[in-house]
């Protein structure tokens, strides 16, 4: 039988264990043990095992940019286990020739072993790494360095931190909500809802790994050089210490879907796509801002990871736009500097340098906001927003509790502005209202009106509406049915596109209905 792991006879020496070939279960189950009980920092992440490092140099891979300091978690494969696993343990076995036990370096076949046991480990599973005191789900502080087995944070920090009052009243959380206000008064707000937003953008930061969900936050201005992406660097250096991850933002969704899991993977607490050209909308990243945990492909392998969704995600562009299902899951920000050059604007402080220098003070400012929330019960928003909930009950309410604009009454303007919405709109418009009728109806109206001369044209309307429908001066019937099916049901500007049944040759029957029912229902 091995000798389990012990210490040896001197203090401070590593564990003992006795390697034997046909103990090999025993060994590995003990080896684990024996890292667990020496606080090595080796996690389980879904079926995976990882370790935090800090990046020593500006790194760009896998579409995402990286400064100098970020921590990232990376995999532990079996090159580096055999590595920490012979660090950790002083590994021995029974030399015959000798008579005696020999010291030997961790044998390959124990990291692979232990590798080969996903998700059946005794290492602490890892929701995240913070460096900056949070809130834990239930409200209380997380202030305490190291692995938090409550919540699988993992606080890791060289930096002394203030003390947070546990009970902080509603004139504390006013004084730090003014010295938040500070930070952010240099930013040219289109109007107070916009500075209430980003105030909710900093808050989420620091406490969104003790929420299920949260929404992405977009920062938009008419002209480069607004401060859109220093505004989001403020937030991420109050929760990382360092800028913000930036993440390309590729059109293809598979694409985008590799370069999120990829930040997904390395445990990015904050990530910008910045400088978005195109109306954004992806029914990947809709999972990640909605999920409190998706399936994420490794590059490379065939197999699939599901891992924890608490980063903050971030996007900036100018006139940025969102499309699809993302518009309900964004909360957008407006600068407008109102200069033909606001790069030329020159400031009397540097925000950024002062997000570093006053990190503490500013940290224990957004948190005290936060648990005086939470201690005084202060009035959640009603609605809270759906699949955010969480987020809407502390960050959203806390803001409104101390007499800010609501962050979400931009919401209005994400919908109006998405091309999704507006060809949708377009398209009801321009179908017939009152009696039912088929696609093919539709089509033959179409044909009849390319038939004629432009002066007796009747639909010409209809025809610039499907435009995209249309080929070769023919719709696209199945095209057309499609979508007619994923817009049943669905109220735009109080008209209503409404599947009939089916007439007698079985062939769907459409109308689109107007009245007060459909503005009802849409308000």
């Amino acid at each position: 039988m091995p000798l389990a792991a012990r210490p040896s006879a001197q203090r401070n020496k590593r564990p003992v264990l006795q390697y034997v070939e046909s103990e090999l279960p025993l060994i590995v189950t003990l080896a684990c043990r024996a890292v667990v009980d020496v606080g090595a920092p080796i996690y389980a992440r879904g079926t995976s095992l990882v370790r935090p490092v800090h990046i020593t140099t500006t790194t760009h891979a896998n579409g995402v940019s990286r400064v100098e300091g970020a921590t990232v978690l990376v995999p532990v494969d079996k090159a580096a286990l055999v590595d920490i696993l012979t660090t950790l343990i002083d590994w021995q076995k029974w030399d015959a020739r000798k008579d005696d036990l020999r010291s030997i370096a961790c044998p390959s076949i124990v990291a692979e072993t232990v590798l080969s046991r996903r998700g059946d480990w005794p290492f602490h599973q890892l929701r995240a790494v913070v460096s900056a005191p949070t809130l834990r789900p239930d409200g209380t502080i997380l202030s305490t360095k190291g692995f938090d087995p409550a919540t699988g944070i993992l606080f890791a920090s060289e930096l002394e931190w203030p003390e947070i009052s546990e009970r902080p009243s509603k004139r504390d959380a006013e004084a730090a909500l003014a010295a938040l206000d500070g930070l952010v008064a240099s930013f040219p707000f289109v109007c107070d809802i916009d500075r209430s937003a980003a105030l909710a953008m900093i808050l989420t930061a620091l406490v969104r790994p003790c929420l299920p969900t949260a929404p992405l936050f977009g920062v938009s201005a008419p002209t480069p050089g607004t401060g859109k992406s220093k505004l989001v660097d403020i937030a991420a250096i109050l929760a990382t210490g360092q800028a913000a991850a930036v993440l390309s933002a590729p059109r293809e969704e598979a694409e985008l879907q590799k370069h999120v899991g990829a930040v997904l993977m390395a445990g990015d607490a904050f990530i910008t796509l910045d400088n978005i050209e195109y109306p954004l909308r992806s029914e990947f990243l809709c999972q990640v801002l909605t999920q409190g945990a998706v399936a994420v492909r490794v590059l490379g392998e065939s197999r699939t990871l599901k891992l924890p969704t608490g980063s903050t995600f971030c996007a900036t562009g100018n006139s940025l736009r969102f499309a699809g299902d993302l518009t309900r899951r964004v909360v957008l920000i407006n600068l407008d500097a109102r200069l033909e050059r606001p790069e030329d604007r020159v400031f009397n402080v540097d925000v950024t340098a002062v997000a570093k220098t006053r990190r503490g003070d500013l940290v224990t400012a957004a948190l005290t906001i936060l648990r005086a929330f939470v201690v005084q019960k202060g009035r959640w928003i009603v609605p809270a927003l759906g699949s955010f909930e969480d987020w809407s009950n502390l960050v959203r309410s806390a803001l409104v509790w101390l007499g800010e604009a609501d962050p979400l009454l931009n919401a209005a303007k994400v919908r109006d502005h998405d091309p999704e919405r507006e060809r949708t709109t377009a398209v009801l418009n321009a179908l017939p209202m009152g009696e039912p009728w088929t696609v093919s109806k539709i089509a033959a109206m179409i044909e009849l009106d390319r038939e004629q001369p432009s002066m007796h044209r009747r639909h010409e309307g209809l025809t610039d509406a499907l435009g995209e429908f249309i080929e070769r001066g023919t719709l696209q019937k199945q095209r057309l049915g499609h979508f007619l099916r994923k817009q049943n049901g669905r109220i735009i500007g109080g008209k209503r596109l409404v599947s009939c049944g089916h007439d007698r040759a079985n062939v769907a029957l459409w109308t689109v209905e107007v009245g007060s029912s459909g503005r009802q229902t849409g308000a």
